[in-house]
């Protein structure tokens, strides 16, 4: 993957639970580690949701692979402009370890 192609600054945010002590629990977000990729917006749909119309969008973050972006997993989330995705899969497309995908999808609960 040439440097031109990796436009978008990303940052990856693992979860971090915490009890509420009344038998609850909030979880906050705390970034691991950020490294420039690529975001390719595939596709957008619109779904009834508590009867207000929402809108996810789902697409494909590439990055090279590197000792930090093999930790990540589906329960992470990244974050691009100001906007969170989730990570719904992670693959290595080409089975060398030169680069990474993630399936993302935001305008859903996280």
């Amino acid at each position: 993957m040439a440097a031109g192609q990796l436009r978008d600054r990303i940052a990856f945010k693992s979860p971090s639970y915490s009890n509420d002590g009344m038998g609850g629990g909030a979880v906050t977000w705390a970034t691991q580690f950020t490294v420039w990729g690529s975001l390719t917006p595939e596709r957008g749909r619109e779904q009834l949701e508590a009867g207000r119309l929402q809108s996810a969008v789902a697409g494909v973050v590439k990055v090279r692979s590197s000792t930090a972006a093999r930790t990540i997993t589906a329960e992470w989330i990244c974050t691009i402009d100001g906007v969170d995705y989730n990570i719904r899969s992670i693959t290595n497309p080409d089975r060398h370890d030169r680069y990474l995908e993630l399936l993302v999808e935001r305008g859903v609960a996280i």
